[in-house]
């Protein structure tokens, strides 16, 4: 999944190197952005989301915005493109290098979103009223399925805490006995 993203995030910088492959600037910009990623990336596959192995980033992450984003005045269109994006999300783009198990992407937030996207496609229109409900029990929902728990047996325990619920959802397809 991780490798997925990946590409998914370049594709756009790979596109545009395609583009302009005389682009120095652009092409200097993602060489030093590669350079400061790869590692990172390397670093979470091996050992997860742990700051305690992370940290030692946080010195080459600020050298980096110092070096390609704050003081280089770029002239490539392109690159000043990517160079403002970069300024602009500087503060939550490495987020993750400051707190244990953040993930680096915003793929779980993404596939949240998608379930309110469905529902108003479904109802041809989303009001407050009905909001309110559908979100508490998209959260409820959403929580069992991450924590692995059967949403129907923790509604029809009573309980109030998920993370306090036991239960557990059984495998799915055939069980060899």
């Amino acid at each position: 999944m991780q490798q997925r993203f990946k590409v998914q995030c370049n594709s756009t910088i790979n596109n545009d190197l395609r583009k302009s492959p005389f682009d120095t600037e652009l092409e200097a910009l993602t060489t030093a952005l590669r350079d400061l990623i790869v590692p990172i990336f390397e670093t979470i596959d091996k050992y997860g989301l742990k700051v305690r192995h992370l940290t030692k980033f946080r010195a080459k992450v600020e050298r980096f915005f110092t070096q390609h984003v704050t003081r280089q005045e770029l002239k490539s269109e392109t690159a000043a493109k990517y160079q403002k994006r970069l300024s602009k999300y500087k503060d939550g783009l490495f987020l993750f290098l400051e707190y244990d198990d953040v993930p680096w992407n915003n793929n779980m937030a993404e596939r949240a979103l998608r379930h309110i996207a469905v529902q108003r496609k479904i109802s041809g229109s989303f009001y407050a009223s009905g909001m309110e409900d559908y979100l508490v029990m998209l959260g409820i929902s959403q929580t069992c399925q991450f924590q692995n728990k059967p949403l129907l047996a923790f509604l029809m325990a009573g309980s109030k805490d998920i993370d306090a619920f036991k239960g557990k959802r059984e495998p799915k397809g055939w069980v060899m006995k």
